[in-house]
């Protein structure tokens, strides 16, 4: 393997702006690499042991044959992979970006109903955006907007924590969330604001319709800016002496009662 290649898989996989400029950046191991649509995927790694095993998926036996791949030594993966153990094969993918809030939209109306979507302030731990946007798939979202105060979405934490959610739901990286939060109020969506002192219980509100649920940063909450184009300020009961949720969490319970209010709707129609 070349240095080169070796130098820039790692450079993509530590810097942010890299990961920008160029629009790439780094899939590891064989679960997320077999989730990924090949059309994304544009190199791709796979060691001499992988290669040789018996438990090489199918998933990834197909993406090997219609993308091709480059056959590296062990001590070649070790080098380039950021886990204390590699697993065998990284991939070079092409960040999904939607062009603006019209882009995001509309490719998440591909995906089905535009009608539930993720908004995250500053949420700064990889962990917590990684499940934030996983357990947004799993609820039904059909888009997440994160502003540049959150952790990065393409970093290899994570990525690894959506376990592939990122390669199929729209995500939007703004500097403006709250345009974006304004935009959508004026499209019909409400605005949801998870807030310590909302006035209206999450389980109360109406969520089958168009919904913007808005999640902030794990200390500080949301800004005052961002719940002002909110149309609900609202929280998650809760009981005992625990004053607030984990950021994953708190999206996770919305976003689960606004799937849940939604299958409710389909089976009264």
């Amino acid at each position: 393997m070349e240095g080169r290649k070796k130098k820039f898989i790692k450079e993509l996989m530590e810097k942010p702006r890299l990961r920008r400029e160029s629009g790439l950046y780094v899939v590891d191991g064989p679960k997320m690499c077999g989730e990924l649509p090949a059309e994304l995927v544009e190199e791709l790694y796979v060691s001499e042991e992988l290669i040789g095993s018996h438990h090489l998926a199918e998933k990834l036996k197909t993406l090997m044959a219609q993308k091709g791949f480059e056959t590296v030594s062990a001590k070649e993966m070790k080098q380039i992979s950021d886990t204390v153990t590699p697993q065998g094969i990284i991939a070079v993918v092409r960040q999904r970006r939607p062009r603006g809030l019209s882009g995001l939209l509309k490719e998440a109306s591909a995906e089905g109903e535009a009608g539930l979507i993720l908004g995250l302030e500053c949420v700064q731990d990889p962990g917590n955006v990684g499940t934030a946007l996983r357990s947004a798939e799993a609820a039904g979202a059909c888009a997440v907007i994160c502003d540049r105060g959150c952790a990065d979405i393409y970093s290899p934490k994570v990525v690894r924590s959506t376990m592939g959610a990122i390669f199929r739901l729209p995500v939007l990286q703004t500097e403006e969330l709250i345009t974006a939060a304004s935009a959508l109020r004026e499209k019909g969506f409400r605005v949801y604001a998870a807030h310590l002192k909302g006035s209206r219980d999450h389980d109360l509100c109406d969520l089958k319709g168009p919904s913007l649920i808005l999640i902030g940063n794990e200390s500080r909450g949301l800004s005052e800016e961002l719940c002002n184009e909110a149309t609900d300020r609202i929280r998650i009961p809760m009981s005992g002496r625990t004053e607030s949720l984990n950021a994953a969490v708190a999206a996770s319970v919305i976003l689960f009662e606004a799937a849940r209010q939604r299958r409710s709707k389909e089976q009264n129609l």
